[in-house]
Order: structure tokens, then C-alpha cells, then sequence
């Protein structure tokens, strides 16, 4: 098994499957210091993936095993349009540890995933940057009413959306590596700084974190197999057209389910 890597700091691909268990260790420490692992080849189905992604950590039942992330599936999710750079669940105590997609079907005039390194951000802060961040919290937040395509914030008097408190620059629960723990999505505003020096901190961290330098964009072929660790990368997609299929097969890596981590998700998603 060669690794082969994809970006100054994020990612390496595989040429095959793990055989040993020596193989399979040499691969999660992949996924600790690079973040991201991509495996190509031919289409599985969710079994196959489901015993992929095990390698990497227990499995979290979002509906069952695997979804899907589709705009061609009538229980596809985040069916269409563009996303801000996030983190799954970084709105909860306790988010998704890893994500993997599998692309079963992709428009011909692509449809790429985008991903920043948190970890290599809260190493290039500039001195006076990460001076001004220590030591503070940053509320984030998500409202399942809204796109995800602009930043989300607590509108006044809303007692509907999740939000949780993290520090800005925190620690990784697996790696120990600090990392920064809000995202262009979800920061609401930094805790105890008035509103305008917050949003002057968060444009400043989100210059660093969200510099081209240290993002990777990949471009899917159907068949791609990506898992990346969530805490350590943000991921996000630009716009692409609508009429276009594009289904990526998901299985998740963590703890807890989203209903475990959401109180009243199905209220929230207008499911009850």
C-alpha cells in the first residue's frame, strides 16, 4: 500500500485497501497527522464502505449505516446549492470525529468538496493574532431553517437553534494537536468581546484558516472513496448546477448520534 501525498499538509491517497493490521495502523496515523485519506476506484456499495470506514473508528447510525448526500435521491440530504466552510456538529458538544463520502454519481462540470486545515491555521497564527484568541470562547450556533450557504446567526429572541460554547483555539479529543474549534458557518460572535471587535477577531482568524494555501479542493470522479477527520478539517462546495445529479454515498465516524446530540432534531427538521 503506497500513500501518496495530495497537499502541503492535508491528505494522502491510497492505491489500495489496507491488507494487515500494520497497514491499517500506518493509515490511521495518516488520518491523524494529514487528515484526510482518498482511496479510488470502481463504485461499492454501502457494506463495502461501512467496512472501510470501521477501520477508522465506531460508526454512527444517522438514519442507518450509510446515506446519502444527494440531489438525484428522495432521501438524499444537503441536496442542493453552496455551503460555508464548517465542521458537522460543531455546534454540539461532542461533533462527528471523521466523515467518509463515496461518489456514486457526479455532474459533468464537477462538483468539488473543499477542505481547510484547522490544525496547520492554529500553527500559522500570527503572534499578535493568537495573543488577542487565547483564552476565549467562541459561541457557535446553527438554525436548520436557513441555507447553509451564508454564515448562521442568532436571530433575537431565537430559542429554536443548537448552539454550544468552544474555546477558539482548542484541543484535538484524539490527536492532543490544538486547533481551532468555530467555523465560517457557525460562529455566532466570540463570548464577552463586543460585536464588532468579534467580527473583526473572526475575519482576521477566518484570513488564515480559510487562505488558499491552506486548502485543498478535491475534484470527485465517481467511484472516489474520501474520509477526513472532522475536527481537524473544515469542509465545504461551491455552487453547482442543480439540474446536475451528484450523490455521494455517507457513513459517519463518532459517539453519538445526531438525535443524541440535537435535543428535538425532529422538531427542528419538521419531521414530528
Amino acid at each position: 500500500m503506497e500513500l501518496r501525498p495530495l497537499h502541503r499538509t492535508i491528505g494522502v491517497e491510497i492505491d489500495r485497501q489496507p491488507r494487515t493490521a500494520a497497514e491499517t495502523a500506518a493509515l490511521r496515523e495518516a488520518l491523524d497527522e494529514r487528515h484526510l485519506v482518498l482511496l479510488r476506484g470502481d463504485q461499492m456499495p454501502g457494506a463495502a464502505q461501512v467496512a472501510f470506514a470501521a477501520r477508522f473508528g465506531p460508526l454512527i447510525a444517522e438514519r442507518e449505516l450509510w446515506g446519502y448526500v444527494s440531489n438525484a435521491r428522495d432521501d438524499g440530504i444537503v441536496r442542493e446549492g453552496a455551503m460555508c466552510f464548517h465542521s458537522d456538529f460543531a455546534f454540539t458538544a461532542a461533533p462527528v470525529n471523521a466523515i467518509c463520502l463515496h461518489a456514486l454519481e457526479m455532474p459533468d462540470e464537477g462538483a468539488p468538496t473543499r477542505f481547510a486545515d484547522a490544525v496547520a491555521a492554529a500553527r500559522a497564527l500570527p503572534p499578535d493574532l493568537r495573543a488577542r484568541l487565547m483564552g476565549l470562547e467562541v459561541l457557535n450556533v446553527y438554525d436548520f431553517r436557513l441555507p447553509d450557504d451564508r454564515p448562521h446567526r442568532l436571530a433575537p429572541g431565537d430559542d429554536r437553534s443548537p448552539r454550544c460554547a468552544k474555546p477558539v483555539l482548542g484541543t484535538h479529543p484524539r490527536t492532543g494537536a490544538e486547533v481551532v474549534l468555530t467555523n465560517e458557518l457557525h460562529a455566532d460572535h466570540i463570548i464577552g468581546v463586543p460585536r464588532a471587535e468579534s467580527e473583526a477577531l473572526l475575519a482576521d482568524l477566518f484570513a488564515v484558516l480559510y487562505d488558499d494555501s491552506n486548502r485543498y479542493e478535491h475534484d470527485w470522479a465517481v467511484g472516489d472513496v474520501v474520509i477526513w477527520d472532522n475536527v481537524a478539517l473544515h469542509h465545504g462546495r461551491p455552487e453547482f448546477p442543480a439540474a446536475a445529479a451528484r450523490t455521494l454515498q455517507r457513513v459517519t465516524i463518532g459517539a453519538y448520534t445526531p438525535s443524541e446530540l440535537v435535543p428535538r432534531l425532529d422538531e427542528l427538521l419538521g419531521r414530528s
